[in-house]
């Protein structure tokens, strides 16, 4: 029988592994009259603000020491130790549940008002026969996330080496007349961002041109996003300038996070009356890059 570690899953978020250590990042909402101050897991927590709670997965073992130790209880650390994994396994294992979309659905009241509860397979003995496996696949498709979710991580496949047929035909970098990139070609000017009252930058109308998905795009995209609740039919050519654009910018224009589009949310920061210089050709790749991270991360968390 699966054991539980209880999560407050709706405000928590992975700042991705840098180096040997790894964080979950979690905003304490108030509720109920109550403020939740603390993480409750059985990792140790530690305060970063008022509002807000990083808990490592691993700590240095004193303040002389440059070592470092699993931030786990000794049950947790028996059970993984039984299982032959480590902490990171556990950390990723938790990042892949709370991505679930099964999970999320099963236990949104909880994620809602309170801690949910994360299964552990084979807790807390870890002597389960099965339980070794499902917490390794598990720990895996956490890794690849955490992976997607990174910007400074390549992803092979995605962002790197030998692309998927999926991902090679996402937001192609292009020109009206097939030419290369250059000169003037950089400089986002369509309109997607401008200053506001008080200097604040604002969101602009761009220039993109929705049309259907040829035959081939379908295809392709298909593998990526056929389940994905940003499917669709059509597809976008986002545009830098009169000249420049992105070629096959599917549905995830749309994706929003925190109340925002994410892709014109970039972009409107970067118009070169708001940037005071043309975009560089890392920056062209970097969008390319992210809506190909959001597809794959999409697919990966809508099955």
């Amino acid at each position: 029988m699966a054991g539980c570690l209880t999560v407050r899953a709706q405000t928590i978020n992975l700042t991705c592994s840098r180096g040997t250590n790894g964080w979950w990042h979690s905003r304490n909402l108030a509720g109920n009259g109550r403020h939740h101050k603390q993480l409750r897991i059985s990792v140790a927590s530690i305060s970063w603000t008022a509002s807000a709670t990083c808990i490592p997965a691993w700590l240095r073992d004193d303040s002389e020491s440059v070592g470092h130790s699993p931030n786990l209880l000794g049950t947790a650390q028996c059970y993984l130790n039984r299982l032959g994994r480590g902490v990171k396994d556990m950390f990723h294992h938790v990042f892949a549940v709370l991505h679930d979309p099964t999970y999320r659905t099963s236990n949104a009241g909880a994620l809602r008002i309170e801690w949910s509860r994360i299964p552990r397979p084979g807790w807390p003995d870890g002597n389960a026969t099965d339980a070794a496996e499902p917490l390794a696949q598990s720990a895996a498709r956490g890794r690849a996330l955490a992976q997607l979710l990174d910007p400074d991580t390549p992803v092979p496949g995605i962002t790197q080496g030998t692309l998927r047929p999926e991902s090679a035909a996402i937001a192609v970098p292009a020109t009206t007349d097939g030419r290369n990139m250059t000169g003037d070609d950089f400089a986002l000017t369509a309109g997607w961002g401008h200053y506001g009252s008080g200097g604040a930058v604002m969101p602009g109308q761009g220039r993109m041109e929705e049309r259907p998905c040829t035959p081939d795009e379908q295809a392709t995209l298909g593998e990526a996003t056929h389940a994905s609740p940003l499917h669709s039919p059509t597809t976008f050519d986002t545009y830098l300038n009169g000249r420049a654009y992105w070629y096959n910018v599917p549905a995830v224009w749309r994706y929003k996070l925190g109340g925002y589009q994410v892709l014109k949310k970039w972009l409107s920061y970067r118009e070169q009356g708001i940037l005071a210089r043309p975009l560089t050709p890392e920056e062209v790749r970097h969008f390319t890059d992210t809506t190909r991270r959001i597809v794959t991360v999409l697919a990966l968390t809508d099955t």
